[in-house]
């Protein structure tokens, strides 16, 4: 488990997942007493939410945990794929409100979460480089020793 390996993408990644998540839970539509939020409004959305706030956790979760870059990098597609459906569905669900009610702050950071999880996975999938500290750490500095002396013409070698 090493902490360094995490780069900025999947960073940004898990703290967005956490955003996303929480946001869940913010008044999306309506004011005052009328207000709703993602779980009371939604049907299906904020569950495929919930999933891609966990995927984005769990980006940064394996990435850290696990030794190769293949598993965070299946995720971070996947995540990809998910994040865009999710953040089209989103959109949608912005431009035209349920039942003609007014946004609130909760659709603005769900929206503004699951673009930029996704952006931020898409980045991730696509900068295949360990970080510095991982490389650095793996780097094997070997001793370096001289070499032999050279048999002289009519000496004896032994």
């Amino acid at each position: 488990m090493d902490i360094r390996r995490l780069r900025l993408q999947e960073w940004i990644a898990g703290a967005l997942g956490v955003v996303l998540l929480g946001s869940t839970f913010l008044d999306w539509y309506g004011s005052g007493r009328a207000a709703r939020d993602a779980w009371e409004v939604f049907g299906a959305l904020d569950v495929v939410l919930s999933v891609v706030g966990l995927m984005a956790l769990a980006l940064a979760i394996v990435t850290v945990v696990h030794g190769t870059q293949a598993v965070p990098m299946a995720i971070g597609s996947l995540l990809v794929l998910v994040g865009l459906v999710a953040t089209v569905w989103v959109a949608i669900r912005t431009a035209s409100p349920p039942g003609g009610h007014s946004r609130d702050a909760g659709v603005w950071i769900g929206l503004a979460a699951c673009l930029g999880l996704t952006l931020s996975a898409l980045a991730s999938i696509r900068d295949q480089r360990f970080p510095r500290a991982v490389r650095d750490a793996a780097r094997v500095d070997a001793p370096v020793h001289p070499a032999p002396p050279r048999d002289r013409p009519g000496q004896a070698g032994g």
